[in-house]
């Protein structure tokens, strides 16, 4: 008599895989921030190529990396409307969720951390009750926009007025955006990176975000197995071109955080002083430690602002 069978059905790979990747990333995730930035700054220190030349007329001249131009390609269409890339990409994976019964309440915390994300961003680089946080501590610091402010001076001196004229306020030379617009030099003060703020932001926020799909993806697929496979559409189960959708939006999202955290690396090594990149860090950090890492440990701010994947 054979002896029985202990042949059983084996894990299908992609759950395995699932269940790799969709575990909550730790908080001290958030610690390749700062070690890219460690990174980028001793570069810039050390290489001849990054090294700055002591000559003014020499440091006047065009960067020798493509990336330590303002003007990059990357930088123009990527960083500068990085909130509205961030946007696209947020929007994709709330359309990734896989069907549940709580589908409706986990998109409805997922856009509620959005909003605070935005609201940390909008109030930090563009409008905080007048200048952005930004602009502010920049003019706290000492900072001016110095060509305007002297061509404004000289027109005072020969009107014999003390305060700015009607048409001159000073107040619209308060803003690194004005003050640009205006044609004059931002400079003086203390420059807090909105580089590295945005994009330590906007990868972090998507990562955890991405994480969390991979979850709830896992999460339905285990109950799907454990169900009849013989089901009608649109009873919560999902067909296979639900998932290579979410397939292509996670690699859409995945190409957006790779993107950020290079860009990050090339700004840690081109661009600010080591504290201006410091505190730009410790912003967006602060964020995303308020909206991801502490609903871990606080119930009571994880009901609202949920946990991606819970």
């Amino acid at each position: 008599m054979p002896p029985p069978s202990t042949t059983s059905t084996p894990t299908p790979p992609s759950s395995s895989y699932l269940s790799h990747i969709s575990r909550p990333p730790p908080g001290a995730v958030l610690l390749l921030y700062p070690a890219t930035l460690v990174l980028g700054s001793l570069f810039s220190v050390l290489s001849p190529t990054a090294h700055q030349p002591a000559d003014p007329a020499t440091a006047q001249s065009k960067p020798i990396n493509y990336f330590a131009r303002k003007n990059n390609i990357f930088n123009i269409y990527f960083v500068k409307i990085g909130w509205i890339w961030f946007t696209l990409a947020f929007a994709s994976l709330l359309a990734a969720y896989p069907p549940s019964a709580a589908r409706g309440k986990r998109q409805a915390q997922a856009l509620l951390r959005y909003a605070l994300a935005t609201a940390v961003w909008y109030a930090t680089t563009q409008w905080f009750f007048g200048p952005a946080i930004i602009d502010r501590s920049f003019v706290v610091t000492g900072g001016k926009c110095e060509t305007v402010l002297a061509g404004l001076r000289e027109r005072r001196d020969e009107k014999g007025v003390l305060g700015a004229t009607a048409d001159e306020p000073l107040g619209v030379y308060l803003t690194a955006a004005a003050c640009k617009a205006a044609g004059g030099s931002w400079r003086g003060g203390h420059d807090v990176s909105g580089h590295v703020f945005m994009l330590v932001l906007v990868t972090a926020v998507l990562g955890f975000e991405a994480v969390g799909v991979l979850a709830q993806a896992q999460q339905a697929q285990g109950e799907g197995e454990g169900q009849n496979t013989d089901k009608i559409e649109g009873d919560g189960s999902e067909t296979g071109s639900g998932n290579g959708v979410r397939t292509w939006i996670l690699r859409f999202v995945g190409a957006i955080v790779g993107l950020g955290y290079w860009m990050l690396l090339m700004t840690a090594i081109w661009f600010h002083t080591w504290l201006e990149k410091a505190n730009g860090l410790l912003i967006s950090l602060a964020a995303v430690y308020t909206i991801y890492i502490l609903p871990r440990r606080v119930i009571p701010w994880r009901n609202v602002v949920g946990l991606p994947g819970a």
